[in-house]
């Protein structure tokens, strides 16, 4: 299998990214794209990976999703692993992994859940599976999987430069027929850091991020009475879901948060994790605020 590692001026934690590959207890190619990084100090720790023998691939910055290409082109592995410069994979991952795909062969990719350090130490779970109906309200599935590189290149792989690239590409991937598998373990560290960065930027541009998802992939969106019947989401998120869905003139944005906030209160399975513990849900936080005054 193959392990892709974009670079854009993360070189403070980029060696660590490529250790925890290494470490691993399944052999991995590496593959690390310097997606046209301008940091003194990330150019000095590629040179430092290329003359210790890591595959350093440059590229003009064109953005993480076509850097992510880049290194896919680079690789042949039946197997695929993005893998964020400044994210850790967890030990034994790429074997638990790999075993998931092989015992999957409609599954496009495989994962597992995240644990946050840094900032916050958290665990967070993620879908089961890659469900059509939930995937065009909300996306749950960590953008750092193995994918099988038939899948991708069923889809093109991730192609929009701009806007929740992995989300677009979740959705391209249930259109096509294509399902997810879970390990039931955490597989990726997820390194949060004390300034918003990337995501905090998409959610400022959520509603022009949606519609273009309508335009790209009208079908799946207007699929969802039927693939709401098929969905394994137990029936109180379904219905909540299309209560929020017939609230007017809210915007798209808000309605996003309102399911978001639905989810994580009617199911359990999705709080974060603190200590083994799930955390709990908005309106019970709401209900505790309330009582406390």
């Amino acid at each position: 299998m193959a392990v892709v590692i974009p670079c854009w001026n993360d070189g403070a934690f980029l060696e660590e990214a490529v250790a925890s590959v290494h470490a691993q207890d399944e052999p991995a190619e590496v593959v690390v794209v310097d997606d046209g990084s301008t940091d003194e100090a990330t150019l000095a720790v590629l040179d430092r990976l290329r003359a210790s023998g890591e595959r350093v691939v440059r590229r003009e910055n064109g953005g993480v999703g076509a850097a992510r290409m880049t290194g896919v082109a680079e690789t042949t592995a039946p197997y695929v692993f993005p893998l964020d410069a400044d994210d850790r994979l967890a030990p034994g991952a790429l074997r638990s992994l790999a075993d998931a795909l092989e015992a999957r062969p409609g599954a496009a990719a495989s994962w597992g859940d995240t644990r946050a350090f840094g900032a916050i130490n958290w665990v967070f779970p993620t879908w089961k599976t890659l469900d059509p109906w939930l995937i065009t309200y909300l996306n749950r599935v960590p953008v750092g999987c193995l994918y099988r590189r038939s899948a991708l290149k069923d889809v093109g792989g991730w192609t929009l430069t701009e806007g929740y690239e992995d989300w677009d590409m979740w959705l391209a991937l249930a259109s096509q027929g294509w399902s997810g598998t879970h390990i039931g373990r955490v597989h990726l560290e997820y390194r949060q850091h004390d300034t918003p960065r990337m995501l905090a930027r998409e959610r400022d541009r959520h509603e022009q991020t949606m519609a273009r998802y309508r335009e790209r992939h009208p079908e799946i969106f207007a699929a969802r009475g039927q693939t709401a019947r098929e969905s394994l989401a137990p029936l109180r998120v379904r219905v909540a879901f299309r209560l929020i869905d017939r609230l007017p003139r809210i915007p798209e944005s808000r309605r996003h948060r309102l399911h978001d906030v639905a989810i994580r209160t009617l199911l359990r399975g999705t709080r974060p994790i603190v200590d083994g513990v799930p955390q709990p849900g908005p309106l019970q936080v709401l209900v505790r605020k309330l009582t406390r005054r």
